[in-house]
């Protein structure tokens, strides 16, 4: 739908009288008006929240820890026997773990590449207009993204448990791995009331991630 040039500097006007100039884009402008949403588009702001996709840099550190873990318990386990049934239970618990940390490592950092290297791609070239449209329709990607990135932190620190118990023998290994399971409940406990914060102050009133 066309916009008057008129009915767009009185939208851009009263905005900016009522709205701090650091918004990402105008909310209230009329569908069609996305020349408007760029008059108000703030740069710095931009690379802000593009930062803020940083998920996949730490996951990738994430996924090459797994790998090298699986590498070393891999090859310290020869000794288990095959009628040691608790220790390949174990084993094979552990392989799926590692594998399924750095599955989902990989999903997670490819998947906030792509949308990094394209928004500056658009933001580089000033399609400004593009950039708010792509980042707004990659919303399902980053939240599967980001669920991926959970996962997989969770997916790492069971198999680091795993590895614990595969490393040592008789109950001594309980008593080293305690601490990391400890340590992983009280993570656990702590994240899920970060994103019950983050849910209730930042994106409750925000559709984006």
């Amino acid at each position: 739908m066309f916009v008057p040039f008129a009915t767009q500097k009185a939208v851009v006007q009263s905005v900016a009288a009522s709205t701090p100039l650091d918004a990402f884009f105008v909310a209230a402008i009329p569908r069609g008006g996305a020349a408007v949403a760029a008059a108000t588009f703030d740069m710095g702001l931009a690379k802000t929240r593009l930062e803020g996709l940083a998920y996949g840099t730490v996951t990738a550190l994430v996924t090459s820890a797994a790998l090298n873990l699986y590498k070393i318990v891999d090859g310290d386990n020869k000794k288990i026997m095959a009628n040691d049934k608790f220790n390949n239970i174990l084993k094979i618990t552990f392989g799926i773990l590692c594998a399924s940390a750095v599955a989902l490592g990989i999903y997670t950092t490819t998947i906030f590449t792509i949308i990094g290297i394209y928004s500056k791609t658009a933001l580089g070239m000033g399609h400004t207009e593009n950039f708010i449209r792509f980042y707004d329709s990659c919303e399902k990607f980053r939240q599967y993204g980001f669920r991926s990135f959970v996962a997989s932190l969770a997916s790492f620190s069971i198999s680091w448990v795993c590895a614990l118990l595969l490393t040592y023998e008789n109950d001594t290994r309980w008593w080293i791995a305690l601490p990391a399971v400890l340590m992983f409940v009280l993570g656990f406990l702590h994240y899920k009331e970060l994103f019950a914060l983050a849910s209730t102050f930042i994106y409750s009133s925000a559709s984006n991630l």
